[in-house]
C-alpha cells in the first residue's frame, strides 16, 4: 500500500473541516427557547391581546434549521406550572438568532403570531375575487 503524499491528506481534512463547519447550523436549546418565550413575555406584557401566558414551562425541544434563511422551527413540549395535574402541551415555534448571536427571539407560535406573508396575502385576495 503505497501512503499518498502529506499535502494531499492535509488538504482532505480542511476540506471536511471546512464543510463540518459550514453544515454547523446552531440550533436552539430548551433553555434558549425559554428564555426567548420570557423575553417575549416581558416584551408585550400589558398588550392586547394578552394571550401570553407566564406560566410556560418548556419541557423538550425537537429543532431543525429553517430553510432558507437564519433560525430554526421546532416543535416543543411544555406544561403549565398552575395546572395541578400537568397535562402535556405541544406546540411548534419559529426562532431567530438574536442579532447579537447571544440567544435566540421567538418568531412565531406560542403567544406570537406570525406575520402575514405574501402568499397568505395572495391566496386570501383570490379567495375574495372568486366571490
Amino acid at each position: 500500500m503505497r501512503r499518498p503524499p502529506v499535502p494531499a491528506t492535509l488538504l482532505a481534512c480542511l476540506a471536511l473541516a471546512a464543510a463540518a463547519a459550514h453544515s454547523a447550523v446552531p440550533l436552539p436549546d430548551v433553555p434558549g427557547i425559554q428564555a426567548a418565550y420570557e423575553s417575549a413575555y416581558i416584551a408585550t406584557r400589558g398588550k392586547p391581546p394578552g394571550e401570553h401566558a407566564d406560566d410556560l414551562l418548556i419541557q423538550g425541544a425537537h429543532c431543525q434549521p429553517l430553510k432558507p434563511g437564519p433560525g430554526a422551527a421546532c416543535q416543543i413540549d411544555f406544561v403549565r406550572q398552575r395546572e395541578p395535574e400537568g397535562r402535556l402541551y405541544f406546540d411548534i415555534v419559529t426562532l431567530q438568532q438574536a442579532e447579537a448571536g447571544n440567544g435566540w427571539v421567538l418568531r412565531s407560535g406560542l403567544c406570537m403570531t406570525k406575520p402575514a406573508d405574501r402568499h397568505a396575502a395572495l391566496k386570501a385576495g383570490a379567495t375574495s375575487a372568486a366571490r
